[in-house]
């Protein structure tokens, strides 16, 4: 049997959610029907980013799906007969069937529940999603599976774009801009008045790892500073993952000598170099070789401490 619901739209006064990026939002004070039948919200669905975002369980549930949370990846589940969505909190990417979705709004929780864009659930669902524009209604009709999520919805005076986009999931390391791209980053945003050096770093000790771009040069304070640069392998979008001025940390001197007090000699230091191990935990990366043991060190670049310690026997 098919499933209509109904979904009238009235704005009220807008709020701003806390969160690490505070979002203003509406109640959207909407009733949703199924068969005639209304959903009881226990959080009231709103608009965030002109957004209509709902409780996902209630939603998902009605449309015959489940919902599982795993606290540990900080993910939601979709699951409807063998089919698999993967959301993550706060982040508009949807895995399903090695693709890549990309909502027009990331998931939210407020007092404890996932809210969840409607144009994305009732799509991802399977559902035939009508705008009544004189009525301010929209209808939707469940088709009983996972739907295909061509991204179009119908309306030819809507940017499908806007909503949802398909990528195809790739393998392999992460890695920055090219170094044209970093440069002219780095200059257009102005970040850098003059660029130095442009190369790509690693930001672990294996070589086919991930990587970012590193650029170097004099900021309008006329003191040297370095930026990382990460580039998004779906969107192209580019963004920076670290920066430090170099007279405020560590010189590849006092690394040494730290590396000497733990009984590294100068000679044995196969590299040393200066990148973020995360995002803005900037680290001096050593990876020493002396006699039958290889010594990995994360040393903090301000402060000299201990990130990462590894003491291995060669071949290990």
């Amino acid at each position: 049997m098919k499933i209509l619901m109904v979904i009238v739209i009235l704005l009220v006064p807008s709020t701003v959610l806390a969160g690490p990026q505070e979002q203003t939002f509406v109640p959207a004070n909407v009733k949703v029907f199924i068969n005639k039948k209304q959903i009881l919200f226990d959080e009231e669905p709103i608009i965030i980013n002109n957004a209509i975002l709902l409780p996902l369980r209630e939603i998902a549930e009605s449309l015959d799906a489940t919902v599982k949370w795993n606290q540990s990846l900080n993910q939601v589940f979709i699951e409807k007969d063998d089919e698999k969505l993967i959301l993550s909190l706060e982040s508009n990417r949807v895995l399903y069937d090695r693709k890549l979705f990309v909502m027009e709004q990331a998931p939210i929780v407020i007092n404890g529940h996932t809210m969840v864009s409607l144009r994305f659930i009732t799509t991802a669902l399977g559902t035939n999603l009508t705008w009544d524009e004189k009525n301010r209604t929209v209808n939707i009709v469940d088709n009983g599976n996972f739907a295909e999520l061509q991204p179009a919805i119908g309306d030819s005076e809507v940017n499908a774009d806007k909503y949802y986009k398909w990528y195809d999931v790739t393998v392999g390391p992460n890695s920055g801009p090219s170094s044209e791209e970093a440069k002219n980053y780095i200059l257009k945003q102005g970040i850098l008045n003059e660029v130095k050096d442009v190369q790509y770093t690693y930001i672990r000790f294996n070589e086919f790892g991930d990587s970012v771009t590193m650029v170097s040069g004099i900021d309008e304070d006329k003191q040297e500073k370095i930026i990382w640069l990460n580039k998004d392998r779906y969107t192209g979008d580019i963004s920076i993952y670290g920066t430090a001025l170099k007279n405020l940390g560590l010189s590849q001197e006092t690394v040494i000598s730290i590396l000497q007090e733990k009984s590294i000699n100068e000679a044995s230091i196969k590299k040393l170099y200066i990148a973020p191990y995360y995002k803005d935990e900037i680290v001096w990366f050593v990876i020493a070789e002396q006699e039958d043991k290889q010594y990995y060190y994360c040393l903090d670049f301000f402060t000299g401490s201990v990130v990462v310690e590894h003491v291995l026997n060669k071949g290990e």
